[in-house]
């Protein structure tokens, strides 16, 4: 328990690490002054001096920073993020958020490549399932259901979407190079129709692999993007919401499930953490990139009074988010 505990929260400060790794390394390719770079919030249990730069690792593992001189407050320093161009603050700023991205991408493509994708080939047939009393058997490959031509192992249940629960359709498939038909009918399971059959997956190469990565984090994008208008418009509340207790205690139970599992888990947190990050609120990288954006076309000042009032406000506000979303996760512990 302890050794799971332990892993989780390593798992999540990496993905902190990444992220603020991103905006550190941008910055110092790009010039700007970076003050200190930390991992975890509160007191120092561990600080390093090298060159400029304050390297600090803190007691609190719920986040962590990379301070640029002259990000939240003015300077006079011609290094400070202040100072520097509006095109170098946004792709300071994007760093973070897209190295959350790419190393979901990488992630699902490393789990994809060991795994395979799911074929239109039956790897398994389920017992008293409708695909068993009609004859299908495993090695059976999906050619058609009622005349729907069937690529992707997708395509089925795509296929039944359209159909009710005891209507008879035609499926073909190919068994020892000879195209044949059964009449099934599905039967219903948690809201939707099934056959009763598992996918026999297919290995992928390198340069595939990589292609699902990319295809399989932009769909969980998209997906994020719904729950998000979802959470937004009332559909569904902030008790679905999980701050970083809720994180490594799910980081723990996919770790106890399996390795792929915890891995799938750990891309997708990092997508969350680069699109959240992206939203435009003050004291997030969103309102930074927006302001930025702002200079590139106007090529007029952000007023830094206000910019510094809304991350203030904005700071405020996210402290108190995580804070009762914390309670919560806290509470669902016990």
């Amino acid at each position: 328990m302890v050794f799971t505990i332990v892993i989780s929260i390593l798992l999540f400060l990496s993905l902190v690490l990444i992220h603020e790794w991103g905006h550190f390394i941008i910055a110092k390719k790009s010039g700007i002054k970076v003050n200190e770079f930390a991992i975890g919030m509160g007191p120092s249990i561990y600080k390093k001096q090298k060159g400029e730069t304050l390297y600090r690792i803190n007691i609190f593992p719920i986040g962590g920073y990379c301070a640029m001189e002259g990000e939240e407050d003015g300077s006079d320093d011609p290094r400070s993020f202040n100072n520097a161009s509006p095109v170098k603050r946004l792709f300071t700023v994007l760093a973070g958020p897209f190295m959350n991205i790419v190393l979901a991408i990488v992630i699902y493509s490393i789990v994809v490549f060991n795994t395979g994708v799911a074929s239109p080939t039956i790897g398994n047939i389920m017992d008293d399932s409708p695909a068993a009393m009609s004859g299908l058997k495993a090695g059976d490959t999906f050619l058609a259901i009622d005349n729907e031509n069937i690529q992707e192992f997708s395509d089925i249940s795509e296929i039944l979407a359209k159909h009710k629960e005891g209507e008879s359709l035609t499926v073909t498939v190919l068994r020892d190079n000879e195209k044949m038909n059964f009449d099934i009918k599905p039967v219903e399971e948690e809201g939707r129709l099934v056959l009763g059959v598992e996918s026999a997956p297919r290995k992928v190469g390198f340069f595939e692999a990589i292609k699902i990565g990319f295809i399989q984090a932009f769909t969980m994008l998209g997906m994020i993007v719904k729950i998000l208008g979802a959470l937004f418009t009332g559909k569904i509340g902030l008790s679905s919401l999980s701050g970083p207790v809720g994180v490594v205690k799910e980081l723990g139970n996919q770790a106890q499930v399996g390795f792929l599992n915890l891995l799938n888990f750990f891309a997708y947190i990092s997508l969350n953490l680069g699109f959240f990050n992206l939203i435009p609120i003050p004291a997030l990288d969103g309102s930074k990139i927006l302001s930025s954006l702002y200079e590139i076309i106007t090529k007029k000042k952000v007023n830094k009074k206000l910019s510094m009032i809304a991350t203030e406000v904005g700071f405020v506000f996210l402290l108190a988010l995580i804070f009762i979303v914390s309670v919560k996760d806290i509470m669902n512990l016990f």
